[in-house]
């Protein structure tokens, strides 16, 4: 579901900065508004997923046993 809606915005941007461009200054602001909204709800959702990968980074375990590792790193 997720990934359906983050494809919606980007269509939505898309189709929105096309009218832009092609229709010049008739109702700019308000496009330019709309692609300002649609870009805001995109970089909120990168930053929710950066922080759930950030939160479940911290519940790993570290890692306790090098010595059974069978590549000898120096």
């Amino acid at each position: 579901m997720l990934l359906y809606q983050l494809t919606q915005w980007f269509e939505e941007r898309t189709s929105l900065q096309k009218a832009l461009q092609v229709g010049g200054a008739d109702g700019s602001g308000d496009l330019q508004l709309r692609i300002q909204e649609v870009e805001d709800q995109l970089y909120s959702q990168a930053e929710r997923w950066k922080k759930s990968i950030e939160e479940s980074s911290y519940l790993k375990f570290p890692y306790e046993a090098p010595h059974l590792d069978d590549d000898m790193v120096l």
